[in-house]
């Protein structure tokens, strides 16, 4: 505030030096840190300058490093004693951040409990970048550890709306929560809720997504970061977008009005994706089963033109995501694999299952021999299917039925769902349902392998199947193609029909959208939130005798009028009657 108010003051006494200076001679201050004081203590653009002109550089401080000596006294004396808390900040955050052992950081940090919060928060984010395998138990157990977490959440109430982001985005560079870390993310929430119009789309996206990850749903910090989206969405880029549909989709709610807006804005910012943008991006609006075609045009048609400049994970995840939506075409897929050729081999793990995975959903027979080298590149990773997450050793078994390729990896397979059946069946549907095909085939096709389904598995995946059929019963997608089944009628080998469909019928071990009992006629309908192609069990249903009818999402989109869809569906049902 000195500086501030006082007069624009000249600096005959500032010499340059080169090495260190006793404590009794003027203080010393290189550049780069000058420029931080200056700009903490809100010093003016035009002193700033002066400073750069009178050591030799330029008004946007080019050759920063070289070091200034100033007296104590003087306009510039109120910097002394900020210019050593600063520098030794500066230290002890450099310091944190270059550290590779969380055990470090904590013992830094225990010996440095009066560091700044900046330093709090880069040793919060640097042991979450640390504390993977057999250190995090350890970090996360430790006193240490708690004593940082209880230092930030007591200073949260000075921080400004950007150090409440930094904080956030530490909390959630960890695996998993803790109670400590949900504490935490708690108190965060409620100082956030107090700075009304105060984040930038970036800070409010950061905590968003991180209160998202850590588990804080509560009602008025949901409402909040709502209001603040929609006052912001007129500055929001690609990336913010991405990252306040992903968190709103952790939380469970889905506000049609933003999403709509949200989807708008990424719309017209387009021509600003990145590629980990438009990566993310095919992501999440698979995950969520937003059927935006326009969007998804938009986004595909700039992937496509562009598929050299991803790297051959991006493209994994990509062509998992556009597989998911049933926006990835037979022709797609080759020029995908053509694409990622060259860096295939570098492809572990999860990466290698979603990109089989995507194969299978689009039912890529013409590429079976890429199938069959990333099968065996899978059980090759490291640490092989032991290490595997449950939700890739689900992908890995599905793709492998899907594609007929059990047969070949006979023991992998077996070995990949003995795996599975050892853990906990997991609390989110989507593997469950793509497991449940996997265990018909078991019943259906594979009973000589002989593979024991744990009981708590088995009824997980009937209760998903049975839940998410019941769900969609009354969709208004379900609605629409019922009233057109209503008055259907049509002719077969010189035979009028008119077929009598019932709602979400048993048809052996599964339940189908619609069913005609006199003809064994199964309709399913394709649509972008089912976690799997329906083509396996239409092929373990049709091995039971039923006619089955796949009604593809887009192509029923695409028939607007009522007589559009009659003679939609008047030809898929015609062409499954006929011989």
């Amino acid at each position: 505030s000195r500086l501030k108010n006082e007069a624009r003051p000249s600096f005959p006494n500032i010499a340059l030096h080169g090495g260190t200076l006793p404590r009794s001679k003027p203080a010393m201050i290189s550049l780069r840190h000058l420029h931080a004081v200056t700009k903490e203590c809100k010093c003016s653009k035009r002193l700033l300058q002066d400073l750069y002109r009178r050591g030799g550089h330029d008004a946007h401080g080019a050759r920063f490093g070289r070091v200034f000596a100033f007296p104590c006294s003087g306009p510039l004396g109120c910097l002394a004693g900020a210019r050593r808390f600063y520098v030794d900040s500066i230290d002890r955050t450099v310091s944190v951040q270059t550290l590779t052992d969380p055990m470090e950081v904590l013992a830094f940090m225990d010996r440095h409990n009066d560091a700044n919060t900046r330093t709090f928060e880069a040793s919060l984010r640097s042991l979450g970048r640390l504390s993977v395998g057999e250190h995090y138990k350890a970090v996360v157990e430790d006193n240490r550890f708690h004593a940082i977490l209880s230092t930030l959440a007591s200073r949260l109430e000075d921080c400004d709306a950007t150090m409440l982001s930094k904080i956030s985005d530490a909390t959630a560079r960890f695996r998993s929560s803790t109670p400590e870390l949900a504490d935490l993310a708690q108190r965060l929430a409620e100082v956030a809720r107090q700075r009304e119009d105060t984040f930038s789309p970036r800070n409010l996206a950061n905590v968003a997504m991180a209160l998202s990850m850590r588990g804080v749903r509560d009602v008025p910090t949901v409402e909040f970061i709502r209001n603040e989206a929609l006052k912001l969405m007129d500055d929001l880029e690609p990336a913010h977008c991405i990252m306040l549909l992903e968190a709103f989709r952790r939380w469970g709610v889905f506000d049609r009005q933003l999403v709509d807006l949200l989807v708008e804005r990424m719309s017209d910012e387009v021509d600003r994706f990145t590629t980990r943008d438009l990566v993310d991006a095919l992501a999440v609006i698979s995950r969520l089963g937003l059927a935006r075609g326009f969007l998804l045009r938009r986004l595909c048609g700039l992937a496509f033109e562009n598929l050299r400049q991803f790297s051959a994970r991006e493209l994994a995840k990509m062509c998992y995501s556009l597989a998911r939506l049933r926006f990835l075409a037979q022709s797609n897929v080759d020029d995908l694999v053509e694409a990622m050729r060259p860096e295939m081999e570098r492809l572990v793990g999860s990466q290698i299952s979603e990109f089989l995975f995507a194969l299978a959903m689009v039912n890529a027979r013409h590429q079976l021999d890429t199938a069959r080298i990333l099968a065996a590149q899978y059980v090759d990773s490291i640490g092989g299917i032991p290490k595997m997450s449950g939700g890739s050793l689900i992908d890995y078994a599905w793709s492998l039925v899907a594609l007929d390729l059990v047969r070949e990896f006979e023991n992998d397979f077996s070995e990949a769902l003995k795996e599975t059946f050892t853990r906990n069946p997991p609390q989110n549907r989507t593997p469950l349902l793509k497991l449940f095909d996997v265990i018909c085939a078991l019943e259906l096709e594979y009973k000589d392998l002989n593979i024991p389904v744990a009981s708590s598995w088995k009824a997980a995946c009937d209760d998903a199947d049975r839940y998410e059929m019941d769900r969609l019963e009354s969709s208004r997608l379900h609605n629409e193609v019922m009233m057109r089944f209503d008055q259907l009628r049509g002719s077969s080998n010189g035979v009028r029909w008119k077929l009598q469909m019932q709602r979400n019928s048993s048809c052996g071990p599964y339940r189908v959208d619609m069913l005609d009992q006199e003809t064994k006629l199964a309709v399913d309908l394709e649509i972008v939130s089912w976690p799997t192609a329906r083509h396996v069990k239409h092929r373990l249903l049709e091995a039971q005798g039923y006619r089955m009818v796949n009604l593809q999402y887009w192509d029923w989109r695409r028939a607007r009028t009522e007589e559009d869809q009659n003679l939609f569906l008047e030809r898929e049902v015609t062409r499954v009657l006929e011989p």
